[in-house]
């Protein structure tokens, strides 16, 4: 995962997205592009509120295939529990655009700890709903703030549904311009 993101102003900031690439055998598939924004509509000492717009293209393959634009509104939580304790929560929605296909509705919540200087860690879940089956999944990570403006992680979450059950494992980038 590859997310690029500008700071235009204070309170807004551009972003670009490279999806990850899912080994599923036989062969790979790629989450695909995004494009957004994040607008913080309110700040405080302890916590921030903001709503991010996300735009997939049409540019995913396998089971991440699709032919049109969709797009993600959510609000953003962050506040902090205490001296290096965190909890975050996004809930939104994905209208696609075109076609009949329904809106689906996200929930993510996570909690982040320090484990020391530049390191911490989050565990969380993540619920997509729609008409059809449900996705969730529950994941685990590690974070490495390697500049002010620079953060890897490596990330592990397992789907919990009727779906499926897979397994998954993560390497991320964030860079601020």
């Amino acid at each position: 995962q590859l997310l690029l993101r500008y700071g235009v102003a204070d309170v807004l900031e551009l972003r670009g997205g490279v999806g990850s690439v899912a080994l599923d055998a036989p062969g790979t598939e790629y989450t695909g592009t995004s494009v957004g924004g994040k607008l913080r509509l309110a700040q405080s000492s302890l916590s921030a509120l903001s709503v991010v717009s996300t735009w997939a293209l049409p540019t995913g393959t396998g089971a991440f295939e699709n032919e049109r634009v969709s797009q993600t509104l959510a609000l953003a939580f962050n506040g902090a529990l205490g001296e290096g304790l965190g909890l975050s929560a996004n809930a939104g929605t994905s209208v696609p655009y075109g076609g009949d296909a329904d809106p689906s509705y996200l929930f993510i919540p996570t909690l982040s700890f320090s484990l020391a200087d530049q390191v911490g860690a989050y565990v969380g879940y993540a619920g997509f709903y729609s008409t059809g089956l449900n996705t969730n999944y529950v994941e685990a990570g590690v974070t490495l703030l390697s500049g002010p403006d620079t953060q890897l992680d490596v990330n592990t979450g397992l789907q919990v549904d009727e779906n499926r059950s897979a397994f998954f494992a993560g390497l991320g980038l964030a860079h601020r311009f």
